[in-house]
């Protein structure tokens, strides 16, 4: 499934914690992708109480930097980030908001100095393998065409499963495909696209690929090309696989997404208000259910789905929306891909 290319950027949604390991009773580790500036990044954060260590690693480097911080009252993130080898101090992470505020988290890395600021995206990651796989990052980087890409491969210590396999590379057919699509105006634009991982278990991988253009016309866009693959039989799920045959699933999203986009725009409406004053009401919904198109693509989480779509430019914002199973488990098949969240 393919998403029309759109505007702006869809703010953070929070999807419930990860499920980490402990490496002790207070502690938890949390895995993030994301990017500094135009750099994309792997970080591991352990928090134990407000204190937090960890480290990262940019994709195309590949060496882990080591993090030390803590979270003040108000639980924004200060980190200081040391050199491979040593104690000497090389950068420092501020975040304004915290790490699951829905709109916005506000982060950014500097010299220790406060020289050199760029932008930070953190988006938590959901990885809960318990036969030893791992997600990693590979690359695909041309400076000549302005196309950077990292996109997620499947890892494991011995022979790595059909299944598994096949996922692979179905990820990089989709990536290549976006990247051969990408034609910029006189040959010079920027393709920047990145992953999150959704959902990793045993049996199921759900990822989205973040994509970015600019192309040289009137505005940049953005798409998310999304996937869902079963890990036992190899094959992709579509959206109509969780559900059971003939269930008027479509019709309780609707209903939800009605509502929700509605909420969503109005906190988005009151954070970035000069002067705090209550909202004017609308008289309608921004979208109605009718204007709800055909679902460009789905992913799945440990708390809910993600839904797709293929808004106009000024509703693009909304292309991507997060849904609790709780609106639509009672459609789902019990024995399929999504009967475990009945």
């Amino acid at each position: 499934m393919k998403a029309k290319p759109s505007t702006f950027s869809v703010a953070a949604i929070v999807l419930g914690p990860l499920l980490f390991t402990c490496n002790a009773a207070s502690a938890q580790t949390r895995v993030y992708r994301g990017s500094i500036g135009n750099s994309h990044i792997q970080m591991q954060l352990d928090f134990s109480g407000n204190e937090v260590s960890g480290k990262y690693a940019y994709d195309n480097i590949g060496e882990d930097l080591k993090l030390s911080g803590r979270l003040d009252a108000q639980g924004h993130l200060e980190l200081t980030e040391f050199a491979p080898k040593g104690k000497q101090k090389t950068g420092k992470f501020s975040c304004k908001s915290r790490l699951d505020d829905p709109i916005d988290k506000e982060c950014s890395w500097s010299r220790p100095d406060g020289s050199r600021e760029s932008m930070v995206v953190l988006e938590e990651q959901s990885i809960a393998f318990t036969n030893g796989l791992q997600v990693l990052p590979k690359l695909i980087n041309n400076r000549r065409t302005g196309v950077t890409v990292s996109y997620p491969q499947i890892a494991d210590k011995g022979p790595l499963s059909a299944a598994a396999q096949s996922f692979n590379r179905r990820i990089l057919a989709l990536a290549q495909k976006a990247i051969g699509e990408f034609a910029p105006i006189d040959g010079k634009g920027s393709f920047d696209a990145n992953y999150n991982v959704l959902l990793a278990t045993d049996d199921l991988i759900s990822v989205e690929l973040s994509v970015y253009y600019d192309g040289g016309g009137a505005h940049p866009n953005n798409y998310f090309l999304p996937l869902t693959w079963d890990l036992k039989s190899g094959k992709e799920l579509n959206f109509e696989d969780l559900f059971q045959p003939n269930a008027d699933y479509k019709s309780a999203l609707a209903k939800y997404l009605v509502v929700d986009i509605d909420k969503r725009a109005t906190a988005v409406e009151q954070k970035y208000k000069s002067e705090p004053q209550a909202t004017t009401k609308r008289d309608e919904p921004i979208i109605s259910e009718d204007q709800l198109t055909e679902l460009s693509g789905f992913g799945l989480t440990p708390k809910g789905l993600l839904v797709y779509f293929d808004f106009p430019h000024v509703m693009a914002y909304f292309d991507k929306n997060f849904v609790p199973y709780d609106v639509v488990k009672q459609y789902f098949n019990p024995s399929g891909p999504a009967g475990r969240f009945r």
